[in-house]
């Protein structure tokens, strides 16, 4: 398997897990706009209660997003900064899928089951993408979406979760009983990270880049 350091900071959140061979240890923080002050103490105070330092890591995982513009540069910078230092590779995982997968975890989501991820991405739009269980693990069904919460146009029976569904006046899809606080964890960043490591998804520092989905920025 692999040893993974896992960062994950699209929302209000910063998290950081250390992964080793699936057993898992975090770091959670609820912290809206503090990224850059809190995730190198939380990486540090890891990493120390692990007594490993970064190299002797295979790769750092991170949210790669889409979702906050502020805290994906965040999130990328110091990952791209720690894997260079390190020389270690990095492993981009989908910020909407890692919440997916949040879910499964948090709300015993079962086999397949389905999963409609809808997060507030300001400016009177949402990212959204539907995930089915396959393995424990989410599954997209389509492609990762920005529109406006009325374009989200699915059918059927899902578990919903993320900032989005605040429109749920707004969304076609039916809305109730949506977990809208729920928000994405370094160690599910970990779990698709680690499969990602053994797809050979692995990329050097210099691509470990977020993903917006929009050009404009969001935050002021």
């Amino acid at each position: 398997m692999a040893t993974l350091l896992a960062l994950e900071t699209s929302g209000d959140a910063c998290s950081v897990a250390l992964w080793r061979d699936g057993d898992v240890v975090e770091r959670h923080e609820v912290t809206p706009r503090s990224h850059t002050q809190a995730v190198l103490p939380l990486v540090d105070a890891i990493l120390s209660e692990a007594n490993m330092s970064l190299p002797s890591l295979n790769a750092i995982a991170f949210g790669c997003g889409p979702g906050s513009f502020t805290g994906l540069r965040v999130c990328a910078s110091v990952v791209q900064g720690l894997a260079f230092a390190a020389d270690l590779p990095c492993l981009p995982v989908s910020s909407l899928a890692a919440l997916a997968h949040t879910a499964i975890t948090q709300h015993q989501i079962g086999e397949g089951q389905r999963i409609l991820v809808c997060v507030d991405a300001r400016m009177d739009e949402v990212y959204w993408c539907a995930y089915r269980v396959v393995d424990g693990f989410p599954q997209a069904l389509g492609n990762e979406q920005l529109s406006s919460p009325e374009a989200v146009l699915l059918e059927g029976d899902f578990h919903r979760v993320g900032s989005g569904w605040q429109y749920a006046e707004r969304l076609p899809v039916f809305a109730e009983g949506a977990d809208i606080h729920l928000l994405p964890r370094a160690t599910s960043v970990a779990a698709l990270g680690a499969q990602l490591w053994l797809a050979d998804g692995a990329v050097p520092s210099d691509r470990a880049l977020p993903r917006y989905l929009r050009d404009e920025v969001a935050w002021r």
